[in-house]
């Protein structure tokens, strides 16, 4: 499937080439003739591609001639984003405030020869990309095209019931009961069900359709086999054969809602609308309205799409579960045992081993149990256990097409943003934010590469694809936000189908299956204890964008060895826009090399023994992410970290003891929105006001607000404009450290400065040297509050009047002496 990355790729390109900035630097430069031609080209590919997504899995050719257009693309992605690389240094060039410091750090190269040097590299791709659309011939179309739907793959579903299921018994009771209980004001109810292709839903919905007490509850029953064509006028003629028993011949929209009304009047019917995709509202409003029945008429609609069930259901929808090992197993031993054929203990237990890969699929059990059946000698049982599903030659492989046709699915943008999740080994709690920070540093979300809504659109895409199972298993924090999820196993070998050679997971000792990888690739470092070096054959990989060098395998003892990395690997990848170096041995010298790859969005030195960043980290322009959890021995941050203007998230942890002080000048890191930490200093860029125009979301620990003098110098933070903050912690005092009073100023008055916003759901406080606590925390949202060692406070605030309040955590607090009635507010008796 190159063509979904080489879409988006295409699709960056161009936003790049538009941005204002680039806009502003082509003509400074003299190259924007060149740059428009390389526009223009760019665009006519982008449009072919949604095409060449319908055609090249019947076409060798075009396959051929996708991975030639891919290569090119690769190199000219590379040269537009070094023209953004030049123009953002010569932006922080020219910034007053630090023009002083990068003088002597950093060098423009010779306009001359810069000129003449992209001028050159531009008219070379150009003449490539012309050559190769010189070649297309495969009436590909230039415009706007459907979705690629592959209507084969979908067999037409009926109300005829299959003669036995497993592990569904409570799931058709509790659709028969929503059937024949009338307990709705409404005349027709509908009610959903909903799962990942291959669950069952069908099955399910045909139990229900035929069981005894609702066919003897309604007066008409019908069903009806939408799938991919919701055509309104479509769908009420099948309904209207449905109801018939023979081929309706009325045309016309009006004419056929008047010969549906006439069925359906006065009588209490069911339909099933089985496979539902169409998400549009409007066309699901126009046939509703044709639905009108006697009260208790009902509906059920199968589909995979959790956002299809929020627009038509009127009912709770009905999610169907995976199947029990045990359901599963006497599926699949149904189909490879029936009729009467002996089990061979050997079988048996490779019978079972080989269940596993159908982890609770309903039609994958079937699948390969009808397969197994065919295979009468032990060693074809052993292939089958050791082979991916994939390539398992099935009969007609009914799993790939039933889980493929989700994929077909999917709207363009989101196609490669799964496909990616294929580097993620199976059974990986994938951390929902990080992967919106590896699909943004790939260029997948479509949105401007300044904005400050890439997260926010992140997570739109995160939802689509959960909502169409894509993931599940989701995990919430305290307020109901998912921070992770994992993929069935299924689901996983799908994106490894579709991603082919572009995503890749290769063990490292394994040199020979690196020679073909074309792009992507995730090594599984620090598997295996004998591995301590890198092969060379990694040297050969070209255009790589993705680098995942960290300990990713779930199933991994805990004791083992960092693997080293060399640091004339980075030479061969200086395209890189993600490097996920967490838990290898990272040299000094290793992280000065960093500092080369200009292209880099990524960075992830997450437990490591690193102590300090070089200054050279700080000349990546595009830098967007940088990951530094669980590096206990960090105890500085680079000095000059505020030239790095393209940086949104700096993820460390909380509490690093050795971290003493931040870099001077945070404050213009205008796009940083992940800053889990801020130590105020008394230096000239270091205070407080660093904080005041970041739009900063998440947690936030604000240390040594003792050198914070006043209450107007704690407003200048601008916490109450700050409403993405979900929880804050203040500090006085270095980790329990005694604090001068002379030097605290008013302290109390400093406090009430620093009010937050209303969105606010949880507050700590550690070492307040105040006598009383500020006015605004009794007029606050918050559920949970944390008072650590304010020793000098005699008296609690009147936390009793806060409606939200679920947890208080009191501890170190020795002036107290009770609660009392002040607690609850002064009208308490």
């Amino acid at each position: 499937m190159a063509e979904v990355f080489l879409s988006a790729l295409v699709q960056t390109m161009m936003g790049n080439l538009n941005s204002l900035l680039l806009q502003e630097f082509d003509t400074a430069w003299g190259v924007e003739k060149e740059l428009g031609k390389l526009e223009s080209m760019l665009s006519t590919i982008h449009a072919v591609l949604q095409d060449a997504d319908k055609q090249q899995e019947q076409s060798k050719a075009l396959r051929d001639w996708l991975m030639k257009l891919k290569g090119v693309a690769y190199d000219a992605d590379d040269l537009i984003d070094e023209f953004l690389t030049e123009a953002f240094r010569r932006k922080v060039r020219t910034r007053p405030a630090i023009m002083n410091r990068v003088r002597n750090f950093s060098s423009l190269p010779n306009s001359l020869v810069f000129r003449l040097k992209m001028g050159s590299r531009i008219k070379e791709i150009g003449e490539r990309l012309y050559a190769i659309a010189k070649e297309r011939k495969f009436h590909l179309r230039d415009g706007p095209v459907d979705p690629p739907v592959n209507t084969e793959e979908r067999l037409q579903t009926d109300s005829w019931i299959e003669s036995e299921v497993f592990g569904r018994d409570d799931d058709k009771k509790i659709i028969a009961e929503s059937l024949i209980h009338v307990g709705t004001q409404e005349d027709v109810s509908i009610i959903p069900i909903v799962g990942m292709g291959g669950l069952g839903k069908t099955t399910l919905a045909q139990f229900a359709y035929n069981d005894e007490r609702v066919t003897k509850h309604f007066e008409l029953r019908m069903w009806v086999c939408v799938s991919d064509n919701f055509d309104v006028m479509r769908v009420i003629k099948l309904i209207i054969e449905s109801a018939n028993g023979s081929k309706c011949d009325l045309e016309g929209m009006d004419s056929l809602q008047h010969g549906l009304q006439q069925k359906l009047s006065g009588k209490k019917f069911l339909l099933v609308l089985d496979d539902v995709w169409e998400e549009n509202p409007e066309k699901w409003n126009a046939l509703k309205k044709s639905l009108r029945g006697a009260r208790g008429s009902k509906i059920i609609v199968t589909t995979r799409n959790e956002n299809v069930a929020s627009i038509m259901g009127t009912l709770p929808s009905h999610h169907l579960p995976i199947l029990s090992d045990d359901d599963c197993w006497s599926l699949f031993r149904q189909r490879a045992f029936g009729h009467g054929r002996q089990e061979h203990p050997n079988l048996v237990m490779l019978g079972k081993e080989i269940m596993k890969k159908c982890r609770g699929v309903p039609l994958a059990a079937k699948a390969l149990g009808s397969l197994m059946y065919l295979k009468t000698e032990e060693s074809q049982w052993l292939i089958v256990k050791e082979s991916e599903i994939w390539n398992i030659q099935l009969e007609k492989n009914p799993i790939l097409p039933a889980l493929r046709l989700s994929y077909f699915h999917l709207p363009f943008h989101l196609k490669q943003c799964f496909a990616y999740c294929s580097l993620f080994p199976k059974d990986y709690r994938i951390e929902k934010d990080k992967l919106i920070q590896l699909w943004m540093a790939e260029g997948f979300i479509q949105s401007s590469v300044r904005s400050n809504h890439m997260e926010n659109i992140g997570g739109e895409y995160f939802n689509n694809l959960l909502q169409r199972s894509f993931f599940q298993d989701v995990e919430k924090d305290d307020d109901g936000n998912i921070v992770w999820c994992k993929m069935h196993d299924l689901m996983h070998d799908l994106a490894r189908f579709v991603a082919e050679t572009e995503c890749s997971i290769v063990q490292v000792e394994n040199a020979e299956s690196i020679r073909n990888i074309s792009r992507r690739l995730s090594l599984e470092c620090g598997y295996s204890r004998k591995v301590q070096t890198f092969p060379k054959a990694l040297k050969k990989v070209n255009h790589l964008r993705t680098l995942l060098l960290g300990r990713w395998n779930v199933n991994m003892p805990g004791r083992w060895k960092n693997v080293s990395v060399p640091c004339e690997l980075f030479v061969h990848f200086m395209c890189l826009r993600v490097l996920d170096l967490s838990k290898a041995n990272v040299t000094k010298e290793l992280l000065v090399s960093i500092g080369k790859l200009k292209h880099l969005r990524y960075l992830d030195l997450s437990h490591t023994k690193i102590a300090a960043l070089p200054e050279s980290i700080c000349t990546l322009p595009h830098l967007q992410t940088l990951r530094l959890l669980q590096c206990h021995d960090l105890a500085e941050l680079p000095r000059y970290m505020s030239k790095m203007i393209s940086l949104r998230h700096l993820e460390i942890e909380r509490y690093y003891h050795k971290l003493t002080h931040m870099p001077a000048n945070m404050g213009e890191l205008k796009f940083l929105q992940t800053l889990p930490i801020f130590i105020i200093g008394k230096d000239r860029g270091c205070g407080i006001k660093e904080l005041q125009d970041l739009n900063l979301r998440g947690s936030l620990i604000i240390r040594n607000l003792e050198n914070v003098m006043s209450r107007a110098d704690a407003q200048e933070a601008n916490l109450k404009e700050k409403p993405n903050l979900h929880k804050l912690c203040f500090s006085w005092g270095s980790w329990g450290q005694d604090i001068d009073l002379k030097l605290t100023g008013n302290v109390e008055e400093t406090f009430e400065g620093l009010r937050p916003h209303s969105n606010l759901k949880r507050l700590e406080v550690k070492g307040y040297v105040g006598v009383r606590f500020p006015h605004w925390m009794t007029s606050s949202n918050l559920v949970e509050i944390s008072l650590i060692d304010c020793r000098r406070c005699e008296q609690l605030p009147q936390l009793g009047q806060l409606p939200l309040l679920k947890v208080l955590v009191i501890q170190g607090m020795h002036a107290v002496k009770s609660i009392g009635n002040h607690f609850y507010g002064d009208n308490v008796a």
